[in-house]
């Protein structure tokens, strides 16, 4: 396949709109194209017009998985593009478009390794299943769905292949990263109940923003000490107040009130140490008269750390080079994937996240340069071939 065949499907895959639905008609682009290089290709859907793809090539026991989603975000005000967010569109070495970085370039890309490698009939000593997903953007729907498919259990490593090259505005360069570590997710509401009173005979009501700005004074002290404490991987938790709403009316004692909250986790402070250590603070205060206080987990994912020693680490410093040009360096992110949902199913397989997207992510004017679309190819072909020969792997 030459770069203007390659080109060619990333502007398509870009035309179809998959802000949050829609991911059904991407796939089934993707079926067909897949199958006119004989490879067969299997969608589960998991709401209606949502869908994922499974696509699995070779023989072995040896298995690497591939994932990326199929899902953007939000194209946002027309006005702040520079070009249709839904048409592919070259500039200076940039294609830009909704979802050219995060993260149909990199699936685009994984899919066209697949294709090619299957056209130049490689041997590949192992199998590949390619796991693209619906849904990753708002709440890892897709993923979650795959669960219990026996498509997880049984894979040995995963590249994810989400934005991890960081661009430099000024020399128009940018570094290839491969993240080894991702934090961990906890959301959380605590709600405050209280009871309604006219403004004027407060005495006679409960209220719930009263209390519940009390608990958020302990929450504060709470996390101000659980920040200082280093996980030697992944850092510090951070911890985000996202959402605050309360009150009925404004001549009314509000009867409610509700804090959400957002924590990026560690290995070292984890969800469900959080989780109790908050819920002994609401039991005390819920002892105080009139405080009426509960918390609701809303999401919950651990966090995902891969050894630096791993065979699929090591192969992407080895290789990362002769196609990027640069050392390839290693670090962990905030951020999360599909993988963190992976892992409830497989927390065994050693997971990579390395992707040609950048961090125009998410941005207006969302970008990828094409010749790093083009050199991941390259790249992520090599890795899949040399990861599923026992030989190579065994001589890292």
């Amino acid at each position: 396949m030459n770069n203007v065949e390659r080109i060619s499907i990333l502007e398509k895959s870009i035309s179809i709109k998959t802000d949050g639905h829609n991911e059904q008609e991407l796939a089934e682009y993707f079926k067909k194209i897949l199958k006119d290089h004989n490879i067969e290709s299997a969608e589960i859907l998991f709401a209606t017009g949502r869908s994922n793809l499974i696509v699995s090539m070779g023989h072995g026991d040896r298995i690497l998985g591939l994932t990326g989603h199929m899902d953007t975000v939000n194209i946002g005000p027309l006005s702040d593009w520079k070009s249709d967010p839904l048409v592919l569109t070259d500039m200076d070495g940039k294609l830009f478009g909704r979802g050219t970085s995060d993260m149909k370039g990199g699936l685009v890309a994984l899919i066209i390794a697949l294709i090619e490698i299957k056209d130049e009939g490689i041997d590949l000593g192992g199998q590949i299943r390619l796991l693209a997903t619906g849904g990753e953007e708002k709440g890892q729907l897709g993923s979650a769905s795959l669960l219990g498919h026996q498509l997880i259990s049984d894979l040995d490593a995963l590249i994810v292949a989400e934005p991890s090259r960081l661009s430099n505005p000024k020399s128009g360069k940018s570094t290839q990263f491969a993240i080894f570590g991702q934090n961990g997710v906890l959301d959380f509401e605590i709600i405050s109940k209280g009871k309604s009173a006219h403004s004027s005979m407060p005495e006679l009501g409960i209220n719930a923003i009263d209390n519940l700005q009390e608990y958020m004074n302990q929450q504060k002290n709470y996390f101000d000490h659980m920040v200082q404490i280093n996980d030697s991987v992944l850092g510090k938790i951070i911890p985000v107040n996202s959402i605050i709403s309360g009150g009925e009316q404004i001549n009314s004692v509000p009867s409610y009130a509700k804090l959400t909250t957002k924590v990026r986790t560690t290995t070292m402070v984890n969800a469900n140490r959080i989780i109790s250590d908050l819920e002994d603070i609401i039991s005390e205060m819920n002892k105080v008269a009139d405080m009426n206080l509960e918390l609701n987990v809303l999401r919950q994912l651990d966090p995902v750390v891969t050894s630096k020693d791993s065979s699929i680490i090591k192969l992407v410093s080895l290789y990362g080079p002769e196609f990027f040009k640069q050392k390839i360096t290693l670090r962990t992110v905030a951020g999360t994937t599909d993988a963190a949902t992976f892992i409830s199913e497989n927390d065994r397989m050693d997971i990579v996240q390395i992707g040609p997207g950048n961090d125009s992510s998410h941005m207006a004017n969302e970008y990828i340069f094409k010749q790093d679309f083009i050199d991941y190819i390259e790249f992520i072909k090599k890795i899949i071939v040399s990861y599923l020969n026992d030989e190579l792997v065994k001589d890292i």
